[in-house]
């Protein structure tokens, strides 16, 4: 039961009474299966992103760790180049 005390206008109190009703809730849905099933297509990015490391490795860009070897620049990108964006 729910009791408030309102002040009137006439200025007594007055007690406010209500009932609060049940209240109705949407039932959760159990999983049926938690364990995650196969992704078709996580095997073929997987290798994917092993061929691109490939790669990399051997233009000689990263080593094995996957850190970057090659510190040169592109000739347009140099020191002391005028540099052109095409804008």
């Amino acid at each position: 039961m729910y009791v408030c005390d309102k002040t009137s206008r006439k200025g007594r109190k007055v007690a406010i009474r209500a009932k609060i009703g049940a209240v109705k809730t949407i039932p959760i849905p159990k999983a049926r299966n938690p364990k995650p099933t196969k992704d078709s297509h996580h095997a073929a990015a997987v290798e994917r992103g092993k061929a691109a490391v490939r790669k990399l490795q051997e233009q000689g860009i990263i080593d094995s760790q996957g850190r970057r070897i090659r510190t040169d620049l592109p000739a347009d990108m140099q020191e002391g180049k005028d540099r052109d964006f095409g804008g």
